[in-house]
């Protein structure tokens, strides 16, 4: 079980690597300016001009206030009506991409009661979309199109399930003799 553990501690640490090193843009709010960047060697920003960098350091360029993101931040509301429409579709919906990352990150922002309706909301969400991976788990090919509509996070759910169950089912059907 720790073994298992550790396999998923460190796909969830990779998944958020991987969502911090995607480029986005993000666009200087100050006038020119010359930033040395520790690995990244110097970068030049001009006010107005949008440049693309890595999720990690545009969001860190942003909380100093020297970049704006280019991207959309999620909201509130869009975590309740991701949820509502989860809850009422029979399949499973398609989130934006990075979904959970970006919804625990808002739910950091705030306090409280926010904090908690966000919480709420994406636990739900959580719950709801794993009954239905484990649906798809049990069926012999999945329906067209819809492995494109799960998270990197539920993707890896999905593989590590199906082939634990079809070990499982190799390992009954084997015999000592």
């Amino acid at each position: 079980m720790e073994l298992l553990e550790w396999v998923i501690s460190n796909e969830l640490k990779r998944i958020r690597l991987e969502y911090e090193l995607e480029e986005t843009v993000a666009i200087p709010q100050v006038d020119s300016k010359s930033l040395k960047l520790p690995g990244f060697g110097e970068l030049t920003i001009e006010k107005g001009k949008a440049m693309r960098v890595s999720r990690g350091i545009a969001s860190r360029l942003a909380d100093s206030g020297l970049v704006r993101l280019g991207e959309e931040p999620i909201t509130l509301k869009d975590v309740a009506a991701m949820r509502w429409l989860e809850a009422s579709e029979e399949g499973l919906i398609k989130l934006p991409d990075y979904f959970y990352i970006k919804a625990a990150k808002l739910a950091q922002t705030h306090k409280d009661d926010k904090k908690n309706m966000i919480q709420n909301d994406l636990q739900e969400i959580i719950d709801i979309r794993v009954r239905k991976i484990l649906k798809l788990v049990f069926l012999k090919d999945p329906p067209t199109g819809i492995l494109e509509k799960l998270q990197p996070e539920e993707k890896f759910l999905y593989n590590l399930l199906k082939e634990a169950l079809n070990g499982w089912r190799r390992g009954l059907m084997y015999t000592d003799g």
